[in-house]
């Protein structure tokens, strides 16, 4: 069974584990093993995650969500308010061996829910994650425009991809 809740300081270390599989199964193939500990080891920092979960705290529209398959922590995702109507989705990751099972979509519906009056979701996505471009696609996202992001020397073409939300 799927549980969506939010986000607890106890989630840090279940939050860089599954950052840290998920990374390396999507990205390996597209950036150097250097650069993605590096990567993580500071954007997946405690001390940044803890900043980021303090701030879901203080959050009105709490927007930091992990996800439980039969009691297990197996994905988190987090959005960033834009506007009034529009959030980004900042990032979604789901373990490897949990793909397919609805728990991507099941964010999007959370989100949905939780952040009216939400008009707009969107996330950039590197041009070669095949797997997280298939997601949006199969999720009703639409590829909007492109944009080239360099990362500590890393080129890397970036895909918008937007969700329209009919109220």
């Amino acid at each position: 069974m799927i549980t969506i809740r939010f986000v607890s300081k106890e989630d840090i270390p279940h939050i860089q584990s599954i950052a840290h599989d998920t990374w390396m199964f999507t990205y390996g193939e597209v950036y150097s093993e250097d650069f993605i500990h590096n990567f993580l080891s500071k954007a997946y920092s405690t001390e940044n995650l803890i900043r980021s979960v303090e701030r879901e705290f203080q959050s009105p529209k709490r927007n930091f969500l992990i996800a439980e398959f039969n009691d297990e922590v197996v994905g988190y995702a987090q959005t960033s308010q834009v506007n009034e109507e529009e959030y980004e989705l900042l990032r979604i990751y789901i373990r490897p061996e949990y793909h397919k099972l609805g728990i991507g979509k099941s964010f999007i519906q959370e989100f949905i829910q939780g952040l009216k009056p939400i008009k707009k979701l969107f996330a950039w996505v590197a041009k070669e994650n095949r797997i997280g471009r298939a997601f949006y696609e199969k999720s009703g996202f639409k590829e909007v425009e492109e944009m080239i992001e360099t990362i500590e020397g890393q080129v890397k073409t970036q895909i918008k991809y937007e969700l329209e939300i009919s109220v």
